[in-house]
């Protein structure tokens, strides 16, 4: 059984309960061992020893979708980097514009140095952080906030409130391309840094 449907049932059972009194309901091979898996992935929370509380669904869906955290991961890291795509529209809109992303799946979209990338993988992974390659079919489902990785061969940068984001002019290109999206965000950086996009945008309305 996913523990994430054991989860769901051990909720409409008892909030909170002892490793017997799992252990005397549910037959496992490894009780102890489930109750600490669901423990670090999150749906329980330890109260003592071997005592468990169910934790509610709002509660496990902030935890799991901590924005300002996995972007405070980022500052953290010395890895090279560049967010980009949406991520570089979120940054120098100063988070007003943001598209595609919800509480329940944020993904954070990473342009990373090819050689770099087992760094990163190895550096989410140590911060209980999920990530999958852009373009490839990941292994399992991923939801709240995690990475996608753009592995390229070298990577430009520019610095906003300690972020590495692609340049204005990238992040521009990526609005244009889908203006129907990106209206609002090209609107927006077309103000607070006086871009004279009027006729551009109008062009790549006509287009597309």
């Amino acid at each position: 059984m996913p523990y994430y449907e054991l989860w769901t049932i051990l909720g409409s059972w008892k909030s909170e309960f002892s490793s017997e009194d799992f252990a005397s309901v549910f037959p496992s091979p490894d009780p102890r061992k489930v109750l600490s898996d669901m423990s670090i992935m999150g749906f329980l929370k330890r109260e003592g020893r071997g005592r468990y509380k169910v934790v509610e669904a709002t509660n496990f869906a902030k935890s799991k979708t901590n924005v300002d955290e996995a972007y405070n991961l980022l500052k953290r890291s010395r890895l090279p980097y560049a967010l980009t795509d949406v991520d570089s529209v979120f940054v120098w809109t100063n988070g007003g514009y943001n598209a595609n992303r919800f509480f329940g799946s944020y993904p954070i979209y990473l342009r990373v140095p090819r050689s770099n990338l087992d760094d990163w993988r190895n550096y989410l992974e140590s911060n209980g952080k999920e990530c999958t390659l852009r373009g490839e079919r990941p292994k399992k489902t991923l939801y709240g906030t995690y990475y996608v990785l753009s592995p390229e061969e070298k990577i430009e940068s520019t610095s906003i409130n300690s972020l590495n984001v692609d340049s204005l002019e990238k992040t521009v290109d990526f609005c244009l391309a889908e203006p129907y999206t990106y209206e609002p965000a090209l609107e927006m950086l077309d103000k607070a840094y006086n871009l004279g996009l009027g006729t551009r945008y109008a062009d790549a309305e006509i287009i597309v």
